[in-house]
């Protein structure tokens, strides 16, 4: 019997994709909080790694919804 289901697949192209968009999230998320200057080097990179999770989770889920360059592999 075969299964009802098939795998879910994703191209060269979505991945490609996707990874541009994030490199230009973070580098823009990057900027943003070193020109903003919360104080030392320290502070400044915590708050740049609490944010940067911030915005990853929000990419991940906005790019689970997306379905460009997916496709059922059977």
């Amino acid at each position: 019997m075969g299964s009802i289901l098939g795998v879910v697949v994703e191209t060269k192209k979505r991945h490609l994709i996707k990874t541009i968009s994030w490199r230009v999230l973070a580098t823009t998320n990057s900027f943003l909080i070193l020109s903003i200057g919360f104080g030392g080097n320290l502070k400044n990179a915590i708050i740049m790694n609490v944010t940067g999770m911030v915005v990853m989770f929000f990419f991940e889920r906005i790019w689970s919804k997306i379905n460009y360059g997916r496709y059922i592999k059977e």
